[in-house]
């Protein structure tokens, strides 16, 4: 996978790319703020994962992640951070990463979580594990749905409404990769494995 680093702390994103030299992801933006990250992205720069942090100084990482989903959907994202509180997990989920690694623990992790979400499954490592699980638990009616972006509950009530991928693209403006890319969330932030699932996920949440 081509990898995006963005962290104000030059050491952090030297460290990562030094762990994943021998592996077989190529770190293709290395940037120190938003605007850096940005700029290569939009000049056409490779990259199918980002390693987010979130306490930065101007754009934080929240903002980062919220235009990410909005104007780059397909990519991943895998935050890296020393703030594991739940309200910033929470909030996280609900924009909708993709991962989410503590600064706190082992920098081999970042491989494991690269791998695991490449293969569509979420990573939150071992010391959040149990905290992400308890967070959904909680709720569950409520936090299914919360789980899911405001793009990522429209693309629900389109595909209920019967629309096809192709039609759903036109509707929101977007490519058919990333309406497929959403769905692939949809259906890993929900549990699910088909449509029929979907629907019923949606009745029974007012989506319909």
């Amino acid at each position: 996978m081509n990898i995006a680093i963005l962290d104000d702390h030059e050491l952090i994103r030297v460290g990562v790319t030094s762990v994943l030299h021998d592996s077989p992801h190529d770190v293709t933006i290395s940037a120190a703020c938003a605007e850096e990250l940005f700029e290569s992205l939009e000049a056409g720069t490779p990259c199918d994962l980002l390693l987010l942090d979130i306490l930065m100084p101007g754009t934080n990482g929240f903002e980062v992640a919220k235009r990410m989903r909005t104007e780059y959907p397909e990519i991943k994202i895998i935050v890296l951070s020393v703030d594991t509180k739940e309200y910033v997990i929470i909030r996280l989920m609900q924009i909708g990463i993709d991962g989410f690694i503590s600064k706190n623990g082992p920098l081999e992790e970042v491989e494991l979580a690269i791998d695991s979400v490449a293969e569509g499954v979420p990573f939150y490592g071992r010391d959040l594990a149990v905290l992400v699980r308890d967070i959904v638990d909680a709720q569950p009616n409520k936090k299914s749905k919360a789980l899911l972006t405001k793009r990522e509950l429209e693309i629900v009530e389109a595909c209920c409404s019967g629309l096809l991928g192709k039609e759903i693209s036109e509707k929101f403006h977007i490519s058919l990769r990333a309406v497929n890319s959403h769905k692939t969330n949809i259906f890993n932030k929900l549990g699910i494995s088909s449509s029929v699932e979907m629907v019923r996920f949606a009745l029974e949440h007012g989506i319909i």
